[in-house]
């Protein structure tokens, strides 16, 4: 008998084999399983992976700027206020970096609101004075030079440079 139970089971071992049972497949570590919840943390595990592509792939190539200068740029009014402020704020850091560091804090307090008050007065008549040649035609390189001046030298020096060579 026990032999005929052992030959029984061997059989069924050797025979064809049981059908399959349909399993899900378990959740990959990047991909949520479809029916749990996302948590918080693995939200921003996803989207950090988003974000960091994986260190084999190509990094994707940042979009083109166009960083090409027109040729004929027309001064507007927008431009000469900006430069106006400009100028005042330069005239400031200049006159307050030539001030003396012997005076005291009383006799600066009261000279800087001198230097205020002259540099915007010089900011407003430059805007003006700018007002003129709205409309006419600027090398829109010496104005992104005038805008990125550290000092009013080299602001005048942008903007009273002599047009590039063609």
């Amino acid at each position: 008998m026990v032999t005929g139970l052992l030959s029984t089971s061997l059989l069924g071992c050797g025979g064809a084999s049981p059908p399959l049972i349909e399993q899900p497949e378990p959740a990959r570590p990047e991909e949520p399983s479809p029916t749990a919840e996302p948590t918080n943390d693995a939200a921003q595990g996803a989207a950090a992976r988003e974000a960091d592509p994986a260190p084999d792939a190509p990094a994707p190539a940042p979009p083109r700027r166009d960083d090409s200068v027109p040729d004929d740029y027309a001064l507007m009014h927008g431009d000469c206020v900006e430069l106006g402020k400009r100028l005042t704020v330069l005239t400031r850091s200049d006159q307050v970096a030539a001030l003396s560091a012997k005076l005291t804090a009383e006799q600066r307090g009261e000279t800087e609101k001198k230097i205020d008050a002259v540099a915007a007065t010089l900011g407003e008549q430059y805007a003006r004075s700018c007002e003129q040649n709205v409309g006419k035609s600027v090398d829109p390189r010496s104005l992104k030079c005038a805008f990125d001046a550290r000092t009013v030298r080299a602001f005048e020096a942008c903007l009273n440079a002599s047009p590039p060579a063609q």
